[in-house]
């Protein structure tokens, strides 16, 4: 399932009765933004973030859950953890996100499973009002996962989170990637996760991300060796090819003068380059300019322009030319 689906369903179970008794357990590829959804899910519910939990299965053991023993006269007690002893019975709405689930070890699924179902760490008694959402990777991707025990499996609901070319460019252009890596992974939407357990390096959009963050200023061969240590050498040169198209475009300025007379690129790289690069430019008062040219291309990058200038320039859609298109385009607002 993709990002946007997942969420709306966790987002409706959980509002349901009793919904948050349903853990869901999203399991995908490295990388792929199970956690960024888990906590978007989270941050929708509306929780205080004092009330958010995030537990690293991998990184903990058994006793982080069960507590420390101490000595109390004639017996011992088990004394809480600070983080499970600030979302115990009567502290109302909080959250668990169960992080790297399937990497815990054998007895740390153990322990889960008493939070999962009972909603008890230990002796301690969680809020009823407890939502939690695990997230992990897959046996087959060697990332350290380990098979998850069919008793904890049993305690939750799988969702196989699945990447998205519209998920991923509608969090970039909000994000504020570069136009030319937006439109670079819709020419290339394979590459947005081509991971290889075998590569030391792999395209996904975690490290497409950390591309975003790469200095523009940078000379052109250093700029390649950056992005090559994050997507590989195939993906960067890919991408640095079509980068070097992007940078050759004419002048954006000079083409909305004569939206009806400049000229329209037969090469599907160079309409990407220059729809996303029109998308970025757009305002009020050049929109009808916009929509002239676009026009005259393909209908998927007409419409892909129009859908990017509306989410970086809400204005635009007060135009004239915006209504026009509208009608004419009823089909795909719908």
């Amino acid at each position: 399932m993709r990002y946007q689906h997942i969420k709306a369903s966790i987002l409706e179970q959980f509002k349901a009765p009793n919904g948050n008794k349903v853990v869901p357990f999203i399991l995908g590829a490295p990388g792929g933004g199970k956690s960024a959804c888990a906590r978007e899910i989270v941050s929708e519910l509306g929780i205080e973030p004092g009330k958010v939990i995030e537990f690293n299965a991998s990184l903990r053991d058994p006793v982080d859950i069960l507590g420390l023993p101490s000595a109390k006269g004639d017996h011992s007690d088990w004394l809480a953890s600070k983080e499970f002893y600030s979302i115990r019975q009567g502290q109302g709405r909080a959250a668990l996100i169960l992080e790297e689930l399937s990497d815990g070890s054998v007895a740390m699924q153990n322990a889960l499973c008493r939070v999962i179902y009972d909603r008890h760490a230990g002796q301690l008694s969680l809020t009823e009002q407890l939502f939690i959402i695990a997230t992990g990777n897959r046996t087959e991707d060697k990332s350290g996962a380990n098979r998850i025990t069919s008793k904890l499996a049993n305690r939750t609901r799988r969702f196989d989170f699945t990447e998205n070319l519209d998920d991923l460019c509608e969090y970039a252009l909000n994000a504020g990637w570069p136009v030319e890596l937006i439109q670079f992974l819709r020419f290339r939407p394979g590459l947005i996760s081509d991971f290889d357990p075998n590569r030391f390096c792999n395209p996904t959009p975690r490290s497409w991300e950390r591309t975003s963050y790469i200095p523009d200023s940078l000379p052109e061969q250093l700029y390649f060796d950056n992005v090559a240590g994050e997507v590989g050498e195939g993906a960067a040169a890919e991408y640095t090819g079509f980068r070097k198209i992007f940078r050759a475009l004419p002048n954006i300025d000079a083409l909305l003068l004569d939206p009806k007379g400049a000229d329209v690129p037969d090469d599907p790289a160079v309409r990407f380059a220059i729809t996303g690069a029109l998308a970025r430019k757009a305002t009020k008062d050049n929109f009808d300019r916009i929509t002239t040219y676009t026009a005259r291309l393909p209908k998927e990058f007409d419409v892909m322009t129009v859908k990017d200038s509306l989410k970086l320039c809400k204005d635009v859609q007060n135009t004239r030319s915006f209504s026009e298109w509208a009608t004419r385009n009823a089909e795909v607002l719908m």
